[in-house]
């Protein structure tokens, strides 16, 4: 695979000399953030951002995934984008994100069967990006989420995982459901799990969906709203 790093007073500066010198549109390479710009002391000392920029070896960035055959499309400033494109702005939003966080990182860009745009994070400062339970990690997808949607107009998918979190995370919260379910078909009595996101609680329910003996629901308000296991009826 080609690749070229580059140097800019930004992240995006950086990013615009690489495409330059590839002679390549952004959604076709990977971009990894190797320095990010600081000013340093009294304005002396100061970084340059660094990037490498790298072509992908089969297209499977958004715009590419939007049009299989390669055929460059304009998108007008009056309307909505395509999803292809509002796929690459996503991408480099979360590019200026970890670069803000001072965060050194390559991204992974694939696409899911359902046809949603996967974003994989690769490098430093997992905990960092992650949060707690993934709080962070959440508000990062969150908001990559509502930029492509604004910018087409209608509901975008984008997942965002860094170093297989999500994976472990839902294996995790599947253990914990299952323990918890056969805690209550023991004792007949209900079990109220910790408060979770809306996507740690659609994982509870759908684990203990097809198990005997348990129901599942959730009560609570806002950041208090929790799973609880109750026996069957």
């Amino acid at each position: 695979m080609r690749s070229v790093e580059a140097e800019g007073s930004t992240i995006d500066d950086a990013i615009t000399r690489a495409l330059e010198l590839l002679h390549i549109s952004r959604e076709k390479v990977d971009i990894e953030i190797l320095d990010s710009p600081s000013r340093g002391l009294l304005g002396f000392g100061g970084k340059k951002a660094r990037i490498r920029a790298t072509v992908r070896g089969a297209l499977s960035a958004a715009t590419d995934i939007a049009d299989p055959e390669g055929v460059s499309r304009e998108t007008s400033r009056d309307g909505p984008c395509s999803e292809g494109d509002a796929f690459v702005t996503a991408q480099g939003a979360l590019v200026r994100i970890l670069s803000d966080m001072g965060l050194q990182a390559r991204i992974e860009v694939s696409q899911a069967e359902d046809g949603s745009l996967q974003l994989a994070i690769h490098g430093d400062g997992a905990g960092i990006i992650i949060g707690r339970h993934g709080q962070t990690l959440d508000a990062i997808e969150y908001i990559l989420n509502r930029i492509a949607s604004h910018q087409t107009g209608s509901l975008i998918r984008i997942s965002v995982d860094i170093e297989g979190y999500r994976s472990r995370r839902q294996e995790s919260l599947e253990q914990q459901a299952l323990h918890a379910a056969e805690t209550v078909r023991q004792t007949r009595r209900p079990v109220t799990l910790d408060p979770m996101s809306p996507r740690d609680r659609r994982s509870v329910h759908i684990a203990l969906s097809e198990v005997h003996g348990v129901a599942t629901r959730s009560e609570g308000e806002g950041g208090f709203r929790h799973v609880i296991i109750v026996p069957a009826t």
